[in-house]
């Protein structure tokens, strides 16, 4: 059940200020009842010391007193006056014990006692023959003040303990009115914070899907770049066996140039030999044309000489043609080898371009190679920051979910607190 704030502190002010006035009168009342008494008393007493001068008791019995009643003791205790005549002559002692007693021995003064149920109370006092007494019974005393007490207890607390909680109920609704507005703006911030925080949450929640699908892309992303490392790495294989063999083939092109020079040189020299061929026919030949012109002086054996000019001019001719098609052949060999020279160096050129592009395609393919260990490293790298980004958002995620949770019991809390 729950209980207004301001009701409990109504309540509280009043039990406070009724306790502040219960303790008051019953310090102050009781003190104030017992002046008021003894004050009465000391004029009952007053009053009757007064009478105890007067002598002349007919005049003083003649007209009843404003309450009580009087009468006079003589000295054996005998009532010699009353103001109710069927009582003179009565004995006080028999009476009312006690009190003739007190009387001698106090002379004036007050005294208490019971009679038939009633408490009573006696001034006296004493003139040297008599004691003039003055009786009256308690509510005749004290029937005003008695009167006021029963007003007081039965009418003014009640009212004043009514009012004392309208005034507590007016003061607590005064003390708590900025209580009940910072209360309604602590309200009012829970639920926006409640609402923050839940769009926080959901924002936290979204982060952590894209941590998680960044994750995953990373993971994906990791084994595509460990595949193309190994295809990267396959085909620097590749490059580099193809380098070795394109290497082997250009020193190939290269001897095969070497040896064309070679064979370019050796043309030359056959060339020369056959030029030298061709100079020995025509020595010959020379020789033949003589040896025939001496034969035709002579008379030898002409037809041997003849025969044998013949033989060297056959041997000259055959030499000649011999050299001719040397140096014919010799003459296209050279073009076929000058050919040869001249595209196996455009092929040299072109092999040393190719050589160079090779090269190149082989740094390139370093680079690459270099670039797809960075892009590995660059791959983990990242994916160790999306595992912290993802602890991260765990911690985040955590750290909202138990801050709605205080929230929400603060909330409750300031929901339960009833103003």
């Amino acid at each position: 059940m729950k209980v207004k704030l301001s009701v409990v502190y109504s309540l509280t002010l009043s039990i406070l200020t009724l306790s502040m006035i219960t303790l008051t009168l019953l310090l102050v009342f009781p003190q104030s009842s017992k002046v008021i008494s003894e004050v009465t008393l000391q004029s009952f007493l007053n009053e009757v010391k007064i009478l105890s001068k007067v002598d002349n008791y007919d005049l003083l019995f003649s007209q009843k007193p404003a309450f009580g009643y009087y009468y006079v003791l003589n000295n054996d205790a005998l009532t010699v006056y009353h103001t109710d005549t069927s009582k003179i002559g009565l004995n006080a002692k028999n009476q009312v014990p006690g009190l003739f007693e007190h009387m001698q021995e106090k002379k004036e003064g007050i005294y208490s006692y019971d009679y038939q149920g009633i408490k009573r109370y006696v001034a006296f006092s004493y003139n040297g023959k008599y004691y003039i007494v003055h009786a009256a019974t308690e509510d005749e005393l004290f029937g005003k003040l008695n009167e006021f007490k029963r007003k007081f207890f039965s009418a003014s607390f009640p009212l004043l303990i009514v009012s004392t909680i309208v005034l507590g109920f007016i003061v607590g609704e005064f003390l708590l009115r900025r209580p009940r507005k910072q209360i309604s703006d602590s309200k009012a911030l829970v639920k926006n914070v409640s609402e923050n925080v839940i769009q926080t949450s959901s924002s936290a929640s979204e982060i952590k899907a894209t941590a998680e699908n960044t994750e995953r892309a990373s993971m994906e992303l990791d084994k595509s770049m460990e595949e193309f490392a190994a295809y990267m790495e396959e085909s620097r294989a590749e490059i580099e066996n193809t380098l070795l063999r394109l290497s082997e083939f250009t020193d190939t092109i290269e001897q095969i140039t070497e040896y064309t020079s070679q064979l370019a040189t050796l043309t030359e020299t056959l060339s020369k030999v056959t030029d030298r061929i061709t100079d020995i026919s025509d020595n010959i030949t020379v020789l033949a044309i003589n040896a025939s012109i001496e034969t035709s002086k002579q008379n030898i054996d002409r037809d041997g000489l003849s025969r044998i000019a013949e033989m060297i001019m056959e041997l000259s001719n055959s030499t000649r043609n011999l050299a001719k098609e040397s140096k014919q052949s010799l003459s296209d060999v050279e073009k076929i080898v000058t050919s040869t020279i001249l595209i196996t160096e455009k092929v040299t050129k072109n092999i040393s371009s190719v050589r160079d592009s090779l090269n190149v395609i082989q740094q390139v393919t370093v680079a690459s190679t270099s670039n797809v260990d960075k892009l590995v490293n660059v791959s983990k790298t990242n994916h160790d920051a999306v595992e912290e980004l993802y602890a991260g958002i765990e911690q985040l995620e955590e750290a909202i979910n138990n801050i709605k949770v205080e929230i929400e019991k603060f909330a409750e809390a300031i929901s339960n607190f009833t103003i």
